[in-house]
């Protein structure tokens, strides 16, 4: 089954733990304890070889390896492994419904999470202020996000036009694609390609399905269509000029609004019109080319224009892109009365300290009163005597 789109949550390695221990056990100096891993990033890679997403499971929750934990004896734990997940060529990348990255080279990667830090052991630790301490840090722990990959075809040409304009037909025609032909609308459900025949170019081609008034507001599939627009060269608008709502000027119109309000960007792919079953027109419309897919009536005019076309190599509308993401350690305060309540990942990160219970505790005032946090605190009006709140951690504010 073609899959063109997935949801996934994806997270992380957390960081190892880091380690206290000590050369000279009993008067506790000379730290020798060992820093915790990093844990492994998520990085989506390119793989020329897939033709979709079917192989990975939507609304999968996928994860990278921990770090694993710092030792005695100087021993860092090692890193944790990165989780790579492979993807097509022409997948976007959405946060939010926001796209972050849209890969196109064959050798595009995205890293969507970096690795969570391992924690330091107290040999990493050991500072002028405090040359053997008896603490550690017990690493980040994972990072967490909800990602949509959209995929879009490659194609050379893409056929579009209104449902039961022949597409199916005229794809068999011209290539060696097996699409399901029906007399009904919506024939084809998913996109179908082949390569034009006899062609040393090996020109491909998209039979898309069909499109309705109102497809970039997402009426039928027409979002869902239309994406597969992006990564063309070449769009053939397929008209019917025997469908009972829409005359010929009137589909030409309809396919181009519903292109061109969906992607702008669209306006600079080259394009031909093609009237379809033109063995019901009494007089041929000399404006267009005429065909007939039924008795393949003016198929090799339009084979030889597509060669025409494609003597030079023409170009795609969009490459590689990578939003570029500024991570920073969020942070929240809350005031209530006389405690100001912090929360947030820097907060975590501040407090996620483990060993002697003393000197933790020094350590998490020292870098409460180095931080941003009590700047903002004493600009939110803290007086002596109210109460800080660092996660399950309350101690007495003093200026």
């Amino acid at each position: 089954m073609f899959v063109d789109e997935i949801k996934l949550s994806v997270s992380s390695g957390a960081g190892g733990p880091g380690s206290v221990s000590f050369n000279n056990l009993n008067s506790k100096t000379k730290p020798s304890g060992g820093s915790g891993g990093d844990g492994g990033s998520v990085i989506l890679q390119v793989n020329k070889e897939l033709p979709d997403l079917s192989h990975i499971m939507s609304n999968s929750s996928l994860k990278a390896e921990n770090g694993g934990p710092g030792n005695k004896n100087f021993q860092n734990g090692t890193s944790g492994e990165n989780l790579i997940i492979e993807v097509p060529k022409g997948t976007q990348v959405f946060i939010d419904n926001e796209m972050y990255a849209d890969l196109h080279d064959y050798n595009s990667s995205y890293e969507l999470i970096t690795g969570s830090k391992g924690g330091r052991g107290n040999y990493e630790l050991i500072s002028k202020r405090n040359p053997n301490p008896q603490i550690c840090e017990q690493g980040i722990k994972r990072k967490s996000l909800d990602v949509k990959l959209s995929y879009s075809l490659y194609s050379d040409i893409s056929i579009v036009g209104l449902p039961n304009a022949g597409k199916s037909t005229l794809i068999q025609k011209l290539t060696n694609s097996k699409a399901k032909i029906g007399d009904y609308e919506f024939t084809t459900t998913s996109p179908n390609i082949g390569v034009l025949n006899n062609s040393e170019s090996l020109v491909t081609i998209c039979d898309l399905p069909g499109l309705l008034e109102g497809a970039s507001d997402g009426v039928g599939m027409g979002r869902r269509v239309l994406k597969h627009l992006r990564n063309t060269k070449f769009i053939i608008y397929l008209i019917d000029p025997i469908n009972e709502k829409f005359n010929i000027n009137s589909q030409i119109s309809m396919l181009e609004d519903e292109l061109f309000k969906f992607d702008e960007n669209y306006q600079s792919i080259k394009k031909l019109v093609v009237i379809n079953k033109s063995d019901k027109l009494s007089t041929p419309n000399e404006e267009y080319l005429n065909i007939s897919c039924l008795n393949e009536h003016g198929i090799d005019k339009l084979v030889s224009r597509i060669q025409d076309v494609f003597q030079d190599d023409l170009p795609l509308i969009y490459s590689d892109f990578h939003k570029i993401v500024l991570e920073q350690e969020d942070y929240f305060i809350e005031k209530i009365e006389n405690q100001f309540i912090c929360s947030g990942e820097l907060v975590t990160n501040m407090i996620n300290i483990s060993g002697n219970k003393d000197s933790v505790l020094d350590e998490i005032f020292i870098r409460f009163e180095k931080s941003i946090l009590s700047r903002e605190i004493s600009e939110m009006g803290a007086i002596d005597g109210d109460t800080i709140v660092l996660g399950n951690l309350e101690f007495e504010y003093k200026q």
